[in-house]
């Protein structure tokens, strides 16, 4: 009877993540299509091949390999976004996008997309609250970068 009990538990368990993991991605594309809306500036105009082909120490081409791994293509206007990812190491499931913007508000940037992504990990994240401290007090504890034109570094090398 325990097995049993132990069994139903962890079924309804999994599939509250999968329901909260839907969600939560829905959620964020929604978001970020509304973020690219609204954002100002100019798109880089840059596509994977070409940062594959920058020098192989330079932030542009670890752009390219983190993008050539993922299977992604430089998002429009939202294209230093991934250099984030290659320069903290966070990865791109859930609950490490929402770790990111936790270091990304712990490094100074403030918005409201960053804002409400940090809201997410309160309310549905719990179980991953520890890291999400680390990451603040580590974005805390970093030179400043939220705020470099990524752009005008691609050619610059990574170390």
């Amino acid at each position: 009877m325990k097995t049993f009990f132990l069994s139903f538990y962890f079924a309804i368990q999994s599939t509250l993540i999968t329901i909260r993991e839907v969600f939560v991605l829905h959620s964020f594309e929604v978001a970020s299509k509304l973020y690219v809306k609204l954002k100002t500036g100019t798109s880089w105009n840059v596509h994977t091949r070409q940062l594959l082909s920058y020098p192989e120490e330079s932030l542009g081409y670890h752009l390219g390999c983190f993008l050539l791994q993922h299977k992604f293509e430089p998002q429009p206007l939202c294209e230093d976004h991934d250099i984030f990812h290659v320069l903290t190491g966070y990865k791109v499931d859930t609950a490490q996008e929402i770790a990111m913007q936790y270091w990304l508000w712990g490094n100074g940037k403030r918005s409201p997309f960053v804002l409400l992504a940090m809201l997410v990990g309160v309310v549905l994240y719990i179980d991953n609250y520890d890291s999400f401290a680390d990451a603040f007090f580590n974005g805390k504890n970093s030179k400043s970068i939220h705020d470099l034109d990524f752009k005008q570094h691609l050619y610059s090398p990574i170390s």
